[in-house]
């Protein structure tokens, strides 16, 4: 999809989070945004932020941190640092000093980088990374991908945590005698309980970070789905004595929405007289299809250009376009799962209740409950559905193609 040709510098429809160029564009959480802002002034913070995937963690997030970053509270990296499932403590912390490094080197005045507390970092961490790339891996660029089967223990430790710790205290140093009041603040992604890393292991990662987050000169924001405080508060006492403040993050009004679409417009486009080739009603159905997630209306309105040639074939992407395009979309992307007739009966069913635990199945579907929760399983797998946890109880709920798909 060509949007030079539609009279846009690039696409205004990006799924990418916002980042410190584009600021500008974030909008909605106005209460929470004040209050997680007065503790971003503090200095040793640990900060929770939740909420369901693509209403927008990671971009709240970020505008927290280059605000910070902005008012020369923190020096913070450009990336989050995205947690892969069964990273070690030591494989995490050396990815968090290497974004450091790339943060001080690339973007800070050359005097930091001279500075010997620096080069010894960045010594370590070049390191670490040969070291991993010995083992077949690459390392730091998006993270040590080790896949969620392999265990902690297949991954090198070329250099024990504490050691690790001891440069982070050097690097927050560094980075106060710089300018930067706090020292660094730092935001792990990804966070999401069972859905990406299992309990276990976020027991594991949680309890062995804690005394890393106590560092002087070092805050954190981590990032994850719905359930996360609650993962904490019950199941990593250690954790939860140190939290500082959490905040759950909603979809934005329908009203924010559209201001949203018109900043991204006016922000995008090349000249004022360039409009959108969407529909106002196009938006207003995506958001109610998608219960107001932004990743997902913005990935559905680039499937949908992209597969109308709008601006070839079309001028402009109308409801009446869009809706049963939507509709196809996600069928298409179903069909590829090859599922069962007996998976799909469950997954309608889910549909249709919009939310279920195993024995609500049970008693709809009377299969047994084994049968249930293997289906459960392979949607899981597939990315067809999700849950939260309530105590004990796991609840069920389907993912958007499934929802767009059977929403005939």
């Amino acid at each position: 999809m060509q949007w030079d040709s539609l009279g846009f510098k690039e696409n205004p429809f990006s799924t990418d989070p916002i980042d410190l160029e584009t600021l500008s564009l974030y909008t909605g959480h106005a209460k929470e945004m004040n209050r997680c802002q007065d503790v971003v002034c503090q200095k040793d913070f640990l900060m929770v932020v939740e909420g369901s995937r693509g209403v927008g963690t990671t971009s709240f997030s970020n505008f927290l941190r280059f605000g910070a970053q902005k008012n020369k509270y923190y020096l913070t990296p450009h990336n989050e640092i995205r947690v892969i499932p069964n990273w070690s403590i030591e494989t995490l912390l050396a990815s968090v000093i290497s974004n450091i490094i790339r943060e001080i080197e690339f973007f800070q005045p050359e005097a930091l980088s001279r500075d010997k507390r620096f080069q010894n970092a960045k010594s370590l961490s070049t390191r670490i990374a040969e070291t991993y790339r010995s083992f077949g891996v690459d390392a730091f660029g998006v993270g040590v991908n080790y896949g969620k089967n392999a265990g902690i223990t297949s991954q090198p430790i070329i250099v024990p945590a504490s050691v690790l710790g001891h440069h982070l205290e050097d690097l927050s140093a560094l980075v106060k005698s710089s300018g930067y009041k706090h020292g660094i603040l730092l935001q792990l992604n990804n966070l999401d309980v069972g859905a990406i890393h299992e309990e276990k292991y976020l027991g594991y990662l949680f309890n062995a970070l804690r005394d890393y987050i106590q560092t002087h000169g070092i805050s954190w924001i981590l990032v994850g789905d719905i359930g996360l405080r609650q993962f904490i508060a019950h199941q990593v006492d250690r954790l939860d004595d140190i939290v500082t403040y959490e905040t759950d993050i909603k979809p934005i009004s329908k009203i924010e929405f559209n201001e949203l679409i018109n900043k991204r417009i006016a922000y995008f486009r090349s000249n004022s007289k360039v409009t959108t080739p969407i529909d106002h009603n196009v938006f207003t159905y995506l958001y109610d299809v998608t219960k107001g997630r932004l990743r997902y209306i913005f990935e559905l309105l680039n499937r949908l250009i992209t597969r109308l040639h709008v601006g070839e074939l079309t001028d402009k992407l109308t409801l009446d376009i869009a809706k049963p395009m939507v509709i196809q979309l996600s069928k298409e992307r179903l069909s590829k799962h090859k599922l069962s007739p007996t998976d799909e009966q469950l997954l309608r069913l889910l549909v249709n209740l919009n939310k279920a635990t195993i024995p609500e199945l049970v008693k709809k579907t009377k299969k047994s409950a084994n049968h249930v929760s293997n289906i459960l399983s392979k949607l899981l797998k597939l990315k067809l559905v999700t849950f939260h946890k309530k105590g004990n109880i796991r609840e069920y709920f389907p993912e958007l193609d499934a929802t767009i798909a059977h929403s005939d």
